[in-house]
This record gives structure tokens, sequence and C-alpha cells, in this order.
């Protein structure tokens, strides 16, 4: 066997497609929130012949009342106590879904061109920011070719690794260290690998990333699917691609595993995103690394690959591997794309592009080693994967006790049907219905992949609700009924008493409803 059959056979080759445009900010000047001084709430009482609280929508009379900030407390504790009172809600003001810019942010330069995330095969960022942009304290590995120094990822990074061996391919001179910053994956005539073509540096790890968690709102670069969950970046792959025994020591060490060379992880991760694969079955190796992981409670999504090819009956990993979620990319037409694999293996699809439409994110100027901070488009199932990856940290960050295989579960129930012939999953992932069906969804250290997800009870209808303190907007509720509810025992004050010292004592006054 020649030296470059041994070497395509034992590591994995990465397919991406890219270019680097440039394009005009949106001028569109963005409004911040409204937030009022007075509250409005609307108070529905029994009719004559109404007693449920649970029919209070047919069986009640409405009245809406202005309360000044300062009394609000007390009027809700008079309305808990009245027992002609069934239920008592917020009127809220709603806006349009957040997106960078709002709220006094900056939008991100190149948002707008990022057609992955909102409008008709976009995957509904926009509403599922209303409800999380993630927490700090979700960690999501990116095992990649590492990542360079954008300022798009200032104060996002936690203390990563390079776990690349082979000194062929890491193109920094050294081995295993700490250090896991990308060189540059560039191959010129004396690589190994070089095939009579000079290839410029990827800085895929850097797009992957960006899709994930690039800071948002802050005028600079492109947006993430995730603003506020850290990166853990773990270099895997060099300038030939990246050794099977590499990547999964990298999987073992991102979830806390010793392997050697290297300190242990101290910041576990909760998703790891493998954008990566190379022909062959999912051998022990990779496997138990797998297992290791979904052990500690991370989930591993990996790329589908870019062969065009039915895993039915190709071997390819990690994506046949068992225990990850494995994505297939999508076009912006909505279709999936010619060059995604397929098969029963494809757990969901999600945008990774094309040449009509490609993947926005983050990059380098550099041809060789980094120089300037950029953004490319690029295609791929490798820019599908963080797409999936980052929804994972957003329900992570709404339900963080959920096990992996309820993660999976989540995403592929609430993904969308979409033109597809089949092997494209259980559809077109939506990060919108993902999160909500998170937030309802009880942990469950049983739960056997592709059950259906158990949700959590419905409450009884509360008496009183106060909407969370953001100013208005698509937010969730919190239960304020404490004590005696309407209708229980304990009473209340009468309906007169009560609305003459709403109006008398708390500086009530009622509110006209305006159109929309």
């Amino acid at each position: 066997m020649g030296v470059m059959t041994r070497i395509v056979s034992a590591f994995f080759i990465i397919s991406i497609f890219s270019v680097s445009f440039a394009g005009q900010r949106n001028m569109d000047v963005k409004r911040k929130r409204y937030i009022p001084k007075v509250k409005k709430f609307i108070v529905h009482k029994k009719k004559a012949n109404s007693f449920s609280r649970a029919s209070h929508s047919l069986n009640s009379k409405k009245q809406k009342f202005s309360v000044k900030s300062s009394v609000v407390s007390d009027f809700k504790a008079q309305m808990n106590n009245d027992p002609e009172v069934l239920f008592v809600e917020e009127d809220i003001i709603m806006n349009a879904a957040f997106e960078p810019g709002d709220d006094g942010t900056d939008e991100d330069p190149y948002y707008q061109y990022q057609w992955h995330y909102n409008g008709v095969n976009g995957i509904d960022m926009a509403a599922t920011w209303d409800i999380t942009k993630g927490k700090s304290n979700v960690v999501i590995a990116v095992l990649d070719t590492g990542v360079t120094n954008h300022s798009d990822f200032q104060g996002r990074f936690l203390l990563g690794a390079d776990l690349v061996s082979d000194n062929d391919f890491s193109n920094d001179g050294d081995g295993r260290d700490s250090d896991p910053s990308d060189p540059g994956d560039w191959i010129e005539s004396g690589d190994v690998c070089y095939q009579g073509n000079f290839s410029s540096s990827s800085w895929h790890g850097t797009h992957v990333a960006g899709t994930i968690a690039a800071n948002s709102g802050n005028g600079v670069g492109a947006t993430g699917i995730n603003f506020n969950s850290k990166i853990l970046p773990v270099r895997v792959l060099g300038k030939c691609g990246g050794y099977l025994s590499d990547i999964a020591d990298g999987v073992r060490w991102a979830v806390g595993e010793s392997v050697n060379g290297l300190p242990i992880n101290q910041n576990p991760a909760h998703v790891i995103n493998l954008s990566l694969g190379g022909f062959g079955s999912c051998g022990p190796t990779m496997q138990s690394a797998i297992d290791v992981a979904r052990a500690k409670g991370a989930v591993v999504v990996v790329a589908a690959g870019n062969d065009g090819n039915n895993l039915d009956i190709n071997s390819y990993t990690p994506a046949n591997c068992q225990g990850v979620i494995t994505v297939g990319a999508g076009t912006k037409s909505g279709s999936m794309a010619y060059y995604s694999n397929y098969g029963e293996a494809v757990d969901v699809t999600a945008p990774g592009g094309d040449s009509w439409g490609k993947v926005v994110s983050l990059s380098n100027s550099g041809t060789t080693t980094p120089n300037s901070d950029d953004v490319k488009g690029m295609s791929g199932t490798s820019m599908a994967a963080p797409h999936v990856a980052g929804v994972a940290s957003l329900i992570f960050s709404v339900n963080p006790d959920l096990y992996p295989a309820q993660v999976e579960a989540i995403i592929k129930e609430s993904s969308r049907a979409f033109s597809c012939s089949g092997g494209c999953g259980d559809g077109w992932l939506n990060a919108l219905e993902a999160v909500i069906l998170a937030q309802d969804t009880i942990p469950d250290p049983d739960f056997v992949r592709n059950e259906p997800v158990t949700k959590a009870p419905s409450a009884p209808a509360p008496v009183i609700l106060e909407t969370q303190d953001s100013g208005g907007g698509m937010c969730g509720s919190v239960d304020m009924s404490g004590g005696n509810g309407a209708g229980g025992p304990g009473g209340g004050f009468p309906a007169s008493i009560l609305i003459g010292l709403v109006m008398g004592f708390l500086s009530l006054r009622p509110s006209k409803s305006r159109k929309a």
C-alpha cells in the first residue's frame, strides 16, 4: 500500500465550498421597545350564572385598569382576594420578534444575508430569541480546524485544546497542547497530502463556531444562533484532515475525560459539533467516545457528509454512529442539497446552502496564515450541523436537566415537513418549535430514543399573571396566585368595595382600548 493510500484511509477528509463577498449594511433604524410607566390589566369577573374558573373566557365580563407602578403589588393582592375575580392578566405590549439591532443593539452588518435564520426556509430564529438568547453556563464544543481570534467572538471562548498529534498535519510545528487557534490549513507542494493543486486555508472551524455563537447585536460581522453560551474550541483537523484517534480523543476531552498530552478540561461540553467525516464504518474507537459523551449528558451533532451518497448502503463515519444527531443539508429554495448524504441515518435537515444561497458566518481573509477578520458564505453539511448544535444549546438554556436522547427527540419531533423524496430525516429544523417543546418537557433519564417526548401536564388556570419585567414583547408569564385564589376559601373584598379602593386609594383610572 502506497503512502498516499495509507494516509487517505487513516484520516477524515472534509468537503467545503466557500466564497467571500461584501455587502452594505442595512441602514434601517431599529426601535427600542417601549416600556410603559403605567401597567394595564385585564380583569375577568364572574357573570351572574358563572362559577367556573376554567371557563372564564366564555363566562366572564372584562374590565380594564391602568395601574401606577408604585401600587401594582397592592392591586394584585386586592384582586387575588376578590371572590368575584376569575382571572387577571397584564395587558402587555407586543412587538415584532427580536432581531439584532433591536433594544438599543447594533445590527450586525451581514445579518441581512443570513437567510438561513429567518424567512421562508430559515429556522425561525427571530421568534426564538424572544424566548431565549442562550445561557452563559451552557458549553458548546466545536471539534474542527481550530478558531481564529475574530473580534465577533470576544468573550465567548473557553480554554480549548489542540489534539492534532501529527506534525505533518499540524501546521503549527508541534503536537498536542492547549492552544486551539487555527494556524491555517493550506496545502502546497511538499505536504504529504499534496495532489498537484495548491489549496488556501479554509477557516472552517471559525465559520462553524460563528454560526453557533458569534456575538450578536454588536454591529460586527454576522449573527450567531446563541448570543450568550460559551464555545469550547477543540482543534482536531489540520492541513490534511484529522486522524480518527485524535478526533475520538477530542470528544472525550470535551466532556472532561482524561486524554494523553492534555490537562483535563474544566468546562465539560453540553453540546459537541462534529462538522467532519470520512468513509468507513463507525468502529469502536469513535463509538465508545460518543457513548462516553452521551453518558456525561452531552449531545453529539454530526454532519451527514457532502458526497451525495445513500448512507444506507455507504459507510460514512461518524454520521453512521449510534447516539448522534446526523444532519443533512438543505438549500435556500427549501430542498435537500444535491451534495448532501441521505438515508435512514439522517435525523434532521438544516440549512446548508448551495451556490444560490450560502450560509453566511465568520471567517478570515488570510490565504495561508491568519490575516484580518472576514465574513464568508460557505455551503455543506458542515454548515448545516452547527445550526442544530446551536438550537440544542438553546434547548439546554431553557431546560438544562434534559437528557441527550430527549434533546434529539425534541429536535426531530419539532421539525417541519418539507419537499424531500426520502432520507432527509424527520424534517427541516425549526428552532422556535424546538425551544417551545423543550420548555414543556419533563427530564427523563430513562427516555428511549425515538419515543414521543413527554410534556409536563397543563397547570390549572392561575388567578394572577404577571409578565416578565422586559417591557413587553413575546414573553412568558409567571404565576402570581400565591395565597387564596378566586373562588377558594378565605373570601375577599366585595366587588363594590374593591372598585372604590382601586379608584380612590390606588389612583386607578379606566383605560380605553386601542385598535391594532
